[in-house]
């Protein structure tokens, strides 16, 4: 129902279940990195902070947690059905219905490409009951490519503008990674030359639901010399939404958003909300404070110390490298003790199972996790790794998962 990875040019981060992958390495004292290996991690960390930060990346993994809820409502109401399970087979909700639906609208183009032109024109396309910038591309007089500048270009936009910072020689297609300098330099020339306030931009139009039209109006509307600090924090103070019949701030609804969040992980997973809870209350904290860590480390000018700063404010997702490592961020017990987060296993043990029941992964139907296992040194990979993983004998991620949905008992193939 919706596509789950970020996709970057050298890593991908998994919103709704916290995962980053880094073709490449890493390593948790990231003066260790090199710098393009530093530049990725920036920017898929910047896809983490998106999602647990801003209205647009809250709501849409708590649409995703119902969206969740309710397919797996579907395999429990079911004695038995086949791989791969296909959204049309599954009676949702209308208002899961609805929200696919603004989701969809406000997306913006989807695809990713390089394409030249030599003269742009914006203009403002109707998209349902809303409208959303479109930059036309011409070269040598010619329309090239009409390109919808929505949610998916904000958030690509400002995770490049970010991670050009601490690589600056990183190369990426020009959709939808560059979109939002290119209406920038359109729009609001004197601001694309300031990175960190263009950065600021972007945060304030991802706390809207149609981030492409936000962004688009902040850039016509803002000519001031004021820093993207306080143009944020203008925001948050003035700033009002219509949401639920009523007026309320820009800041009560990130508040309001985050415990939606908070009771939607919660109703979506088996173990307590331990890690997460610690850090959702610090992104209540920040913003009842009016301080945003990332734009603070931004015009500290702090590099990779800011970044050090921002994991232990915000935590880190789990991350998984080309070479099989895998980074569990522990959960603190006490000044002596920690273990991992079992959130994050929970998580990550659905996330393989849906790769399967869903297909959605390249490797279908063989495990999305089986590389990782193989490199375990107590490898406990068995032929079911390859189609019917709901049969091992031998417990893994998989296998705690499926047995809790009773896959071994309904699915009639392989």
């Amino acid at each position: 129902m919706i596509n789950q990875n970020e996709y970057e040019l050298r890593g991908f981060y998994k919103p709704h279940f916290f995962a980053l992958y880094i073709n490449g390495r890493y390593d948790p004292d990231l003066n260790n990195l090199s710098t393009p290996d530093l530049g990725t991690f920036a920017h898929e960390y910047v896809h983490y902070l998106q999602n647990i930060t801003t209205i647009f990346g809250l709501r849409n993994s708590v649409f995703y947690f119902r969206y969740l809820y309710e397919l797996k409502s579907h395999i429990a109401k079911n004695s038995a059905f086949e791989l791969p399970l296909k959204n049309v087979d599954i009676d949702f909700t209308e208002n899961l219905k609805r929200g696919k639906q603004l989701f969809d609208q406000y997306y913006g183009t989807k695809e990713t490409l390089t394409v030249g032109f030599d003269e742009v024109k914006v203009s403002l396309k109707k998209r349902g009951t809303s409208k959303i910038p479109c930059l036309q591309l011409y070269y040598n007089g010619k329309l090239v490519k009409s390109v919808l500048v929505g949610n998916l270009c904000v958030k690509e936009g400002m995770a490049h503008l970010i991670q050009s910072l601490y690589d600056p020689e990183v190369k990426h297609d020009t959709f939808p990674y560059l979109a939002v300098e290119i209406l920038c330099e359109h729009l609001n020339p004197k601001m694309a030359e300031d990175k960190r306030k263009l950065i600021s931009a972007c945060l304030i139009a991802l706390n809207s639901q149609n981030s492409g039209l936000t962004l688009y109006e902040t850039l016509l509307n803002e000519q001031s010399d004021i820093s993207g600090k306080a143009l944020y924090e203008k925001l948050l103070s003035e700033h009002k939404v219509i949401y639920q019949s009523k007026e309320i701030s820009i800041r009560e609804f990130i508040l309001s958003s985050i415990e939606e969040f908070r009771t939607a992980l919660s109703n979506s997973i088996y173990a307590e909300l331990n890690h997460f809870n610690k850090l959702l209350d610090n992104v209540k904290w920040s913003v009842n404070e009016g301080i945003c860590p990332l734009l603070e480390t931004l015009y500290d000018d702090s590099g990779v110390a800011g970044l050090h700063g921002l994991i232990d404010f915000y935590g880190i997702p789990y991350i998984r490298t080309i070479d099989g490592y895998q980074y569990f961020p522990p959960e603190i017990l006490d000044s002596t003790q920690e273990q991992i987060a079992n959130e994050l296993l929970d998580l990550m043990g659905q996330s393989i199972v849906l790769d399967r029941v869903l297909e959605l992964n390249e490797s279908a139907p063989m495990c999305s996790f089986y590389a990782i296992c193989q490199l375990d040194e107590t490898d406990v990979t068995d032929d079911h790794c390859f189609s019917t993983q709901w049969k091992r004998s031998t417990p893994c991620l998989f296998k705690i998962v499926s047995d809790n949905w009773q896959l071994n008992e309904k699915i009639k193939c392989g």
